[in-house]
């Protein structure tokens, strides 16, 4: 496997760059727990620390792709597509956008479906890499809940993750689970790459 030294860290690569990209998909047990915060911070990593071609499609109806690129390059009203960072985003995406990526080189494509009530499962299963955001909120952990249970019965393997809620609620939840469920580290800036973002990912990948 290959290893990549970067401003003193000794990461390795945890995808086969010669190979398909890598098709990560990214879902949120319900809206606002940070899916697209996370996918831009998972950009930021593969991109900044692992050196690699990604692109992030936005594949909900949420527009949240229009407003960062305004604010963040002068995109124009219509334009779905821009780059930020060295990663290239892509709003308003379905199955030809992401048929385009497999064929344009990138070597991880982040998939950011929104919530699960918005009906992309059967999409976000079919990704290679799988990824589940809930919140541990008192109003929204119930989402969480009902959502690993009812899907551990048709045995589909993600890695369930927290952005929200306190550290003994997080373990707990674990426990009445049975699954890991990590926690993303907090930042303000989701493009910006910290120790602890970095340390977070090498685990998480």
């Amino acid at each position: 496997m290959k290893e990549i030294v970067k401003r003193g860290w000794r990461l390795i690569n945890p995808f086969n760059k010669a190979a398909a990209p890598e098709l990560i998909g990214i879902i949120g047990t319900g809206r606002g727990t940070g899916v697209t915060h996370f996918a831009v911070m998972t950009a930021g990593y593969l991109t900044g620390v692992m050196r690699m071609r990604c692109a992030v499609l936005e594949w909900n109806n949420h527009q949240s792709f229009h407003s960062m690129g305004v604010a963040c390059c002068g995109a124009k009203r219509g334009e779905d597509s821009f780059r930020v960072l060295e990663t290239d985003y892509f709003g308003n995406a379905g199955v030809d956008t992401l048929l385009l990526c497999k064929k344009s080189g990138y070597q991880a494509v982040i998939v950011d479906y929104g919530a699960a009530k918005d009906g992309n499962l059967e999409e976000f299963f079919r990704c290679g890499r799988q990824i589940i955001i809930g919140s541990l909120s008192e109003w929204q952990i119930s989402e969480f809940l009902e959502f690993e249970k009812r899907e551990m019965k048709v045995k589909k393997s993600w890695d369930s993750l927290v952005s929200f809620g306190s550290e003994e609620a997080r373990k707990s939840l674990e426990k009445r689970l049975k699954v890991s469920v990590r926690r993303i580290p907090f930042t303000l800036d989701p493009f910006s790459v910290t120790a602890e973002t970095i340390s977070f990912y090498e685990h998480l990948f």
